[in-house]
């Protein structure tokens, strides 16, 4: 039985059916049983957090949504939009009418409207997890890394820098730049299976600004620390994040399996909201945005009857998703999970 109901939330960004390409068959979607018949949105939803709650898997979305042809852009929802339940030819529908804004802070409510409302879309996922993350940590190719240009010694001879320190660097840095972040190595990851380097954690522990060149060595002064800096550590040009805004998550375009080599938590566990590590990437046709399943693997038993081993299924534990790509890794955000994540997990489609 649906029920009305009042959901917060700000203004949603909804993507239109073909952006998602191929969809699973109807049948396959799972209605939450007591999804709304109504909903209104206000401030502070995703469109993830609405899918959820009117679906049991919150990327089949796109199949529900059905365009309102009495709206300019239907793709944009905001505050005092109201989403409804309908049903058409026997499948579950959603459908939208917009509130009129007559002033920012009032909604009106209008049986019939042809005009987008003004204001700005928020992103379909909330990110801010992703984001605190990125701005010190960043996965790069090992060989890469070490070929950067990196902290000679200190002007004055220290090894321990801090903040208004100088210090010389030596390799070719960024030409045209001024700014710069200084990066410690971290965790070095290897493929599972093979044992080879397939990519480098590297932490961001300060950043510092070009003064001047002398005699082939470049002199920077410190302008922040988070971490100690000393010789050996490398710089690299101060770039913003770049994060697609209106990442919606949906399953990779072709069929992938692989398994958690890496948590970005204390502990050897990660739940909702971690970031993990995982041994796929670009050369598996994995892309930022692709949703993967979690899977605990299956034990092997031993038969009571027949004395034989047998493995028993694998159980899906979570969802993940794909923010940042390597070759052969890749950084993914745990979107849900109804137990512990552990390394050795399996990521793959769901």
């Amino acid at each position: 039985m649906f029920t009305a109901r009042m959901v917060s939330g700000a203004s949603l960004l909804l993507f239109c059916l073909t952006m998602f390409g191929p969809l699973a068959p109807l049948q396959a979607m799972q209605m939450k049983g007591d999804a709304p018949e109504r909903y209104v949105v206000k401030r502070g939803d995703t469109l993830w957090d609405i899918a959820s709650i009117y679906l049991e898997e919150a990327w089949q979305w796109p199949q529900i949504w059905a365009l309102n042809t009495d709206i300019a852009n239907p793709h944009l929802i905001y505050p005092g939009d109201e989403i409804f339940l309908v049903m058409i030819d026997g499948q579950p529908r959603l459908r939208l009418q917009r509130g009129e804004r007559v002033d920012p802070g009032v909604v009106k409510r209008v049986p019939s409207i042809r005009r987008t409302n003004a204001g700005v879309a928020i992103p379909a996922l909330g990110l801010d997890q992703i984001e605190a993350w990125l701005a010190k940590v960043k996965i790069v190719n090992a060989a890469d890394f070490d070929r950067l240009p990196y902290i000679l010694a200190g002007i004055d001879g220290k090894t321990l820098l801090k903040t208004g320190d100088q210090f010389y660097v030596k390799g070719a840095l960024a030409a045209g730049m001024s700014s710069f972040k200084i990066y410690q190595p971290g965790q070095r990851y290897v493929d599972p299976i093979t044992g080879a380097l397939i990519g480098l954690e590297a932490q961001e522990v300060g950043q510092a600004r070009l003064l001047s060149e002398q005699a082939g060595l470049a002199i920077l002064k410190i302008t922040n620390v988070t971490e100690e800096v000393t010789p050996g550590d490398r710089l690299m040009i101060a770039e913003g994040l770049d994060l697609d805004a209106t990442l919606f998550p949906q399953p990779p375009k072709s069929a992938v399996s692989g398994q958690i080599i890496g948590l970005r938590s204390d502990g050897t566990i990660a739940a909702a909201h971690s970031v993990v590590t995982i041994d796929l990437g670009l050369t598996d046709g994995l892309a930022v945005g692709d949703l993967l399943a979690v899977a605990r693997p299956g034990d092997v038993v031993k038969d009571p009857v027949t004395g034989k081993a047998v493995t028993l299924p694998d159980q899906t534990v979570g969802q993940l998703l794909v923010y940042q790509t390597l070759d052969q890794m890749a950084y993914a955000l745990v979107l849900k999970a109804t137990a512990a994540v552990k390394i050795g997990f399996l990521a793959q489609s769901p």
